[in-house]
């Protein structure tokens, strides 16, 4: 794709050349989003448009360079019993079920979900890759280690690994991506327009849900029809500032819901208490509670 690409695939989509009733993997918004291209895409969450790319890339490709954003492999923070995750590959399926790499089975990894899974480390350490524009870097817990009756302030870092970075990618790739994260938070119809409203900065982010539990084909979800611990997954990952990013956060709320609507309202307290601190928030809170015994 390019930054002029555009689709219209209105509500579904379906392997090119599939026949007219054949598996259709459809969008969040059941009438579509119109003519969008990627940047669009990120804002409003168009699923269609991504179950293309993934389709048109397939999963070599995208395996190869979600490998490099760190997805399938260990982030490097100093924790022993951390999870790789899965990255999924011809040979991992072979291996693992004894079956072959279908088409069908690469869509779905266009929006997240199939056989990819992800640790929200691994999301968070792959949000700061494309914040630093391919920087890669390990997170950490350990400053440094003391000697018996040392100063702290004194010791030396602890080293940690260290990761070649994704080279030549043309700023305007980086900047295309990030732009369509700005837009989900401030955008007009960012999915997660309400919970960033009236901020003096501006973010960038992207909401998500991860299925607990797979639907039959012709079976609709109904979060109030089904059991809490089956219940989907809220994900957000965001940065702040969008000029000058200083801190990377990224939750997964368990069977919480919608990413947009449960996951981004946390972010957002997080980065006002990290970016203005406990006594602007404080003073935004006075306020707003002052303007509501106005308006009462």
């Amino acid at each position: 794709i390019t930054p002029s690409t555009v689709r219209n695939d209105h509500g579904l989509w379906r392997i090119p050349g599939s026949k007219p009733n054949s598996k259709a993997w459809r969008d969040w918004k059941r009438w579509g989003h119109g003519n969008v291209d990627v940047t669009k895409a990120i804002e409003e969450s168009v699923d269609s448009f991504f179950y293309q790319t993934a389709f048109d890339l397939g999963i070599d490709r995208i395996s190869k360079w979600m490998n490099k954003f760190g997805f399938g492999l260990p982030t490097g923070i100093d924790i022993y019993e951390e999870s790789s995750a899965n990255m999924p590959t011809r040979e991992w399926k072979i291996a693992r079920h004894r079956t072959p790499w279908y088409q069908g089975d690469t869509v779905p990894i266009g929006i997240g979900q199939g056989y990819w899974t992800a640790t929200p480390m691994q999301i968070a350490k792959a949000t700061s890759v494309l914040v630093n524009e391919g920087a890669v870097t390990a997170p950490h817990l350990l400053k440094a280690t003391i000697d018996n009756g040392g100063d702290f302030e004194e010791q030396e870092s602890s080293e940690y690994e260290t990761y070649p970075p994704i080279q030549n990618v043309p700023d305007k790739y980086w900047n295309m991506a990030k732009e369509g994260m700005r837009l989900v938070n401030h955008g007009p119809k960012g999915t997660a327009r309400r919970s960033f409203y009236n901020m003096d900065y501006q973010t960038g982010g992207k909401s998500g849900t991860a299925q607990v539990f797979g639907l039959a084909e012709d079976e609709e979800y109904n979060a109030d029809e089904v059991a809490e611990h089956l219940r989907d997954h809220a994900l957000f990952t965001g940065f702040a500032p969008f000029d000058d990013p200083k801190v990377v956060v990224s939750v997964v709320l368990e069977n919480a819901g919608g990413g947009s609507s449960n996951g981004a309202p946390v972010v957002r307290k997080i980065f006002d208490r990290v970016i203005l601190g406990p006594e602007k928030i404080e003073s935004y809170e006075e306020q707003n509670n002052a303007k509501k015994e106005v308006a009462q």
